[in-house]
């Protein structure tokens, strides 16, 4: 059974990686897990600019985002195309530390962030397929 909407909204807002599939130039998709933040209209996304995603990005808009419970039965997968932000990135990045990791290691892990070429990804969805097979088989959280 599908989510609702309102369920995907605190599906996304939990502690999860997504998995982010780009497209490469000749070959198989290129699949990464990443983490993100859902702000009800975009995913954000902060990587470098060295890594294969953000080539195959700059060559390729097109993802897909799959985000997974596997304990609870429950998916989100978007389609959509991706905008790379170059600038002014570091606010969203802190909050994306944040979300997945505690003070003060998020601190720590801010200063080396700091020292990157860093990037945003900026997700925007235009497909939505969800998922949950629970029913009967555990209780929503």
């Amino acid at each position: 059974m599908a989510l609702t909407p309102d369920e995907i909204t605190r599906f996304l807002a939990g502690r999860r990686n997504a998995v982010l599939g780009v497209n490469c130039k000749n070959g198989p998709p290129h699949l990464t897990p990443v983490w993100f933040l859902w702000n009800g209209e975009t995913f954000q996304i902060s990587t470098t600019r060295q890594r294969q995603k953000y080539f195959n990005l700059q060559r390729d808009p097109r993802v897909t985002l799959c985000v997974d419970d596997p304990m609870a039965f429950r998916s989100v997968v978007v389609q959509g195309r991706a905008d790379i932000v170059e600038d002014d990135v570091w606010e969203v990045t802190r909050v994306i530390v944040e979300r997945y990791v505690d003070r003060p290691f998020a601190d720590r892990m801010m200063a080396l962030l700091r020292t990157q070429p860093r990037v945003l990804l900026v997700v925007h969805p235009e497909n939505w397929l969800s998922w949950d097979i629970s029913e009967g088989v555990l209780p929503l959280p």
